[in-house]
């Protein structure tokens, strides 16, 4: 449940999904940022056909989010839910970093008593490397994190028992203070 007046940031947003969610529930603001802007003008339609509008930002995610924290902007719900950084096993530690620093810029647009929804969809990022990323990200922002629930795929991503390939979404929801 979000609490009223709720400013909401998608990073990496694609269609608009958690944010169009998010203003359907009352949140107040959606703020919507992806590379694509064929996807963020499907995210403007989703959102005036559910009777909402929200805000697009084109662009690389790093670069938004710098100009944000510029900006001053604050969010009290944050959703990063970047494609895999780590597609490969070799792509490991540059995946790691890449995770970390997106968060960290998200984590410092984090009001206090936010809610941040932190997601992976790479195989290779062991599944308690988000959570111990997050953590570093949090701490290099000075912010305290608590982490409230964790999760993966949904019924209609299956996983096959002799693929364990097919078990790679990840979703960390945090409580983040000052």
């Amino acid at each position: 449940m979000l609490k009223p007046g709720a400013r909401v940031l998608d990073v990496c947003s694609y269609v608009g999904g958690w944010a169009v969610s998010a203003l359907a529930a009352g949140a107040v603001s959606a703020d919507c940022v992806d590379s694509s802007q064929l996807a963020l003008e499907w995210a403007q339609r989703n959102a005036a056909a559910n009777g909402v509008s929200l805000s697009a930002h084109r662009g690389d995610a790093f670069q938004v989010l710098s100009a944000m924290a510029s900006e001053h902007r604050q969010f009290d719900v944050i959703i990063v839910d970047p494609p895999a950084f780590v597609k490969r096993r070799k792509d490991l530690p540059q995946g790691i970093a890449a995770y970390r620093k997106l968060n960290q810029l998200a984590l410092r647009l984090a009001a206090d008593d936010a809610l941040l929804v932190s997601c992976s969809c790479s195989w290779h990022l062991p599944a308690d490397a988000l959570p111990e990323l997050l953590q570093s990200a949090a701490t290099h922002v000075s912010r305290n994190l608590r982490i409230i629930a964790s999760g993966g795929q949904s019924v209609d991503h299956p996983v096959h028992p002799a693929m364990p390939e097919t078990r790679y979404l990840k979703a960390v929801f945090a409580h983040v203070s000052r």
